[in-house]
């Protein structure tokens, strides 16, 4: 007999611990099973077996409790190896997660330890050659030579009938046979591969790279440098040593664009994993790399959890990105990952940028990583020149527009020649919130401390954090009046004043919105580079990635969108974004432009981005956060005291602030405060920030508050550690 220690399925923290089952036989570590909990049925994972030479009624009386049996065992084999069996317990303390919420982060949805979710192995009929002979007829003889030269053929796939087929099947030349068939998970554009000679900076990049083992490379690159040509050169070589690669992208819409280039060069050796596959097209994805048939695995960040082997070289593109933070359980950053899996597997992290986070450039700098710089573009063209618009003095002469005069002329003279233009604004919808001209009231979503986002596409009112939505009243449910006043832009309202505003603009609309469904980001792109549209308007996912030699001016809409915002690393968002953006102008062989509007131009940031001075922006940023000790001169973390009842929030927030400052002796406590959004999916939050250097101590004071919140008061206040937040909302 043995006792089955089981996780189960629920990601919280009152049930992170082993439940004890009973079972015939030993199972292995790692598989799930069905189990009886409660009065439902559910999924487990094996974390542990002991064997037993008690028995059933034996160990009851010894445990004083009835044990249950393990209904049915689920898999043959482990889902996750032993190094990613490892990284989840070390996760789970790093983040203060349950141990299950881990696992399942590390799975695709089908293999989660869940009940919610399945899916069936593809299945196709192929037809088998059993012996050589010389069959009845000379088409039956023809057919059988085809088949030796195609061998597992399907039927639909040959020039001769199932009649055909048929008679060699009686006369026992062949058989059927049913084999697993993989989903094709990706949209190939069928691009020409081109053949490419690396840059002499190029080539001491990779050649620095690979002279160095088991190290942390940043890759400081202006857009249009060509890191991807050295991605591909650094996996061309890892993958001759016989060892795998990791090509991580923080954009879902990025990834196809990475997926092409590696298809191209490295054909059916690359996987995909990311969020907008179907769920057949990951399990199978997910499998074929399990199963070792792939040696690259392109995607966004949970692919940093593919079950490779033997990994040789681990890339993050864009690495300053956000999206590589987690924001739900367990709360990760994919680069710190990406260090914990190379450190296993003895292999090389090359993280790359035009606008490197300043964490990781002040790394650099310090030598804990290495630096190479990419200062050129790669046909030699320039940067191209950035001009700043005051929309105060525009303000002045009378131009209430959302665009101003200047951007108005070159968006017209880009299209009359037969150019392309990008425009970013970082605000998707029509407008912005619906307000009442009679009262004042602003129609605020019920259930978040937010304002309700008008998209006249559906005449709806959504919000944006928890999906509510409602459609557009015809009176105000304040005060009833019939006066309703929609104000602000979004990226549907700028699309309807570009068709009515420009001649011959012809606009694809690229945000959340309109790439929702399957492929959809990279069939939009697709119709751009064909220029069946000569604008393409966009949320900041057109700020990265994209390639399009005929766009020749970007415009930003709205700079100070990102730069007023509550969060210390609002100058460096928006410094990033800007010279990303402005990085999609004249990438091919005419020169670019781009027009930034602000209210603020003199802001450094925006300064700094016009000249495309990265240095500039960093010597300035550092110094505001020396001053005020944040990241890089500190770690941090922050505390999120939430529940359904206002009061008690305050008071636990209060309560946990007394016990953090009388524990911890080297670090800030600040707080608490409430959230930028106060009331989230009706859950009101406040928040305590700590800054510190040693994690250590934080961390044992951190769990003493994790478990008291929430595991023994069992869920009226819960609590939320988020160690490097990259969300201050």
């Amino acid at each position: 007999m043995y006792i089955i220690k089981v996780l189960i399925e629920h990601p919280v923290h009152s049930l992170d611990t082993t439940f004890d089952y009973l079972y015939h036989e030993a199972l292995q570590v790692g598989i799930r099973v069905m189990i009886p909990f409660g009065y439902q049925k559910i999924i487990g994972y094996v974390e542990a077996i002991e064997e037993t030479n008690l028995t059933p009624e034996q160990l009851e009386k010894e445990a004083g409790f009835h044990y249950q049996y393990i209904q049915a065992v689920i898999d043959e084999e482990p889902l996750l190896n032993q190094e990613l069996r490892e990284l989840a317990l070390k996760l789970a303390k790093m983040t203060m997660s349950p141990r299950i919420a881990c696992l399942q982060a590390m799975l695709p949805t089908q293999l989660k330890p869940s009940t919610n979710h399945s899916v069936g192995i593809k299945m196709k009929t192929v037809i088998h050659v059993l012996n050589d002979g010389v069959p009845q007829t000379k088409k039956q003889q023809e057919c059988l030579q085809y088949l030796k030269e195609h061998p597992l053929s399907q039927i639909k796939d040959i020039p001769y009938t199932k009649g055909v087929v048929d008679r060699l099947l009686e006369q026992g030349f062949v058989e059927y046979q049913k084999i697993e068939q993989y989903r094709q998970p990706h949209f190939m554009n069928n691009h020409q591969q081109k053949t490419i000679t690396l840059t002499i900076d190029q080539q001491k990049v990779v050649d620095g790279i690979l002279s160095k083992k088991e190290r942390v490379s940043l890759i400081h690159g202006v857009t249009g440098s060509g890191k991807t040509e050295v991605y591909l050169a650094l996996a061309s070589v890892i993958l001759k040593e016989g060892r795998t690669v990791m090509m991580l992208v923080p954009e879902i819409s990025l990834t196809p664009m990475m997926v092409e280039v590696f298809k191209q060069r490295f054909h059916d050796q690359v996987a995909i994993l990311h969020s907008r596959l179907s769920q057949g097209e990951k399990y199978d994805e997910y499998r074929r790399i399990k199963r070792q048939e792939v040696k690259i695995v392109v995607g966004a960040r949970s692919a940093i959890f593919a079950p490779l082997e033997n990994i040789g070289l681990i890339i993050l593109d864009e690495e300053h990105d956000a999206s590589y933070k987690q924001d739900s359980k367990p709360r990760y950053l994919t680069s710190q990952i990406a260090r914990m899996r190379a450190k296993t597997h003895h292999a090389r992290v090359v993280l790359g940028s035009a606008t490197p986070s300043l964490e990781s450039y002040s790394r650099a700098q310090k030598g804990i990583y290495d630096l190479y710089v990419l200062d050129k573009r790669i046909n030699q063209k320039p940067l191209p020149h950035v001009q700043i618009i005051d929309m105060v003095n525009e303000m002045k002469n009378h131009n209430y527009s959302l665009f101003s005069y200047e951007m108005k002329k070159r968006i017209q003279e880009t299209i009359d020649r037969g150019e392309q233009v990008l425009l970013l604004l970082n605000k998707r919808g029509y407008a912005t919130y619906v307000r009442c001209q009679d009262c004042g009231e602003v129609i605020k979503c019920p259930h978040c401390d937010v304002t309700l986002t008008y998209h006249k596409d559906e005449n709806m009112l959504k919000c944006h954090y928890c999906e509510h939505q409602i459609p557009l009243m015809k009176q105000c449910p304040h005060c009833g009046g019939k006066h309703l006043k929609t104000v602000g832009m979004g990226t549907q309202k700028v699309e309807e004043d570009i068709q009515r505003m420009f001649h011959h603009a012809s606009v694809i609309r690229y945000d959340v919105d309109t790439t929702k469904n399957k492929d959809g980001h990279m069939k939009l792109l697709e119709k751009f580079r064909k220029k069946e549209a000569n604008i393409l308007l966009g949320t900041q996912m057109i700020a990265k990635g994209l390639d399009f030699e005929d766009v020749t001016f970007v415009g930003v809409l709205n700079a100070d969108m990102s730069l007023n915002v509550p969060d210390f690393r609002a100058s460096e968002r928006t410094f990033q974004l800007l010279c990303q953006v402005s990085g999609r102008s004249g990438r091919g062989k005419k020169q670019g432009t781009v027009i930034i509007q602000t209210y603020n131009p003199d802001h450094y940031a925006i300064e700094s981005a016009a000249k495309h001075d990265y240095q500039s922006f960093y010597q300035q940023e550092m110094i505001y956060r020396q001053k005020a000790q944040y990241p890089p001169y500190c770690h941090m973390v922050s505390i999120i005291v939430q529940s359904k009842e206002e009061l008690l929030v305050h008071q636990s927030a209060l309560d946990i602030k007394k016990y953090l400052v009388s524990h911890i002796h080297q670090g800030a406590v600040l707080g608490p405060a409430k959230s930028v959004i106060y009331k989230m999916q009706d859950i009101y939050r406040e928040r305590i920030l700590i800054k510190f250097i040693n994690s250590q101590e934080i961390y044992q004071v951190l769990e003493v508050v994790n478990d008291y919140y929430n595991k023994k008061q069992k869920g009226k206040v819960t609590v939320v550690c988020d160690f490097n937040p990259y969300s201050q909302i």
